[in-house]
């Protein structure tokens, strides 16, 4: 019942989708706070084609639901691109560091997630004292544009 839910509710953000390319909503249905380093996108300038890269971090993920309408508002936001093509891009990428897990092994588990096959989903096998000693799995999901980022933790 729980997966349906959960399907059900990624279902609905995916066809609903944003008004703005290059939004980032995070879903961490989980009792676990994350921290992202560092994650990395384009924003491609639609008059001329041109490419311009950023990158946002760190930020931490906790618990709950987080979005950003677009990738300007990410924390740590940074981008060469020029501040009125700043509002619309697409996120590829992110890498942190999750939860500790449980006795005898009280390791985080360093992730790296993209929005790529087969590097769009990561599964934790260090059984997280947070989670009650229960892996967890995160998955990248584009929205309706193709742009949007959904990033569901469960």
């Amino acid at each position: 019942m729980k997966k349906i839910s959960l399907l059900s509710l990624l279902f609905l953000l995916v066809t609903i989708g944003k008004t703005f390319a290059g939004s980032f909503t995070i879903l961490n249905l989980i009792p676990c706070s994350f921290q992202v380093y560092t994650g990395t996108g384009t924003i491609t300038d639609p008059a001329t084609g041109t490419a311009y890269p950023f990158t946002f971090g760190p930020m931490t993920i906790a618990p709950g639901n987080s979005s950003f309408a677009n990738p300007a508002l990410l924390p740590g936001f940074s981008s060469s691109a020029p501040a009125g093509l700043q509002t619309a891009g697409c996120a590829s990428a992110i890498a942190g560091r999750g939860p500790s897990g449980i006795d005898p092994t009280p390791v985080s588990a360093n992730f790296a997630l993209t929005n790529t096959v087969p590097y769009n989903v990561f599964t934790s096998t260090n059984a997280p004292t947070c989670n009650s000693g229960v892996n967890y799995q995160m998955s990248w999901n584009a929205g309706a544009s193709g742009c949007d980022v959904i990033l569901l933790i469960f």
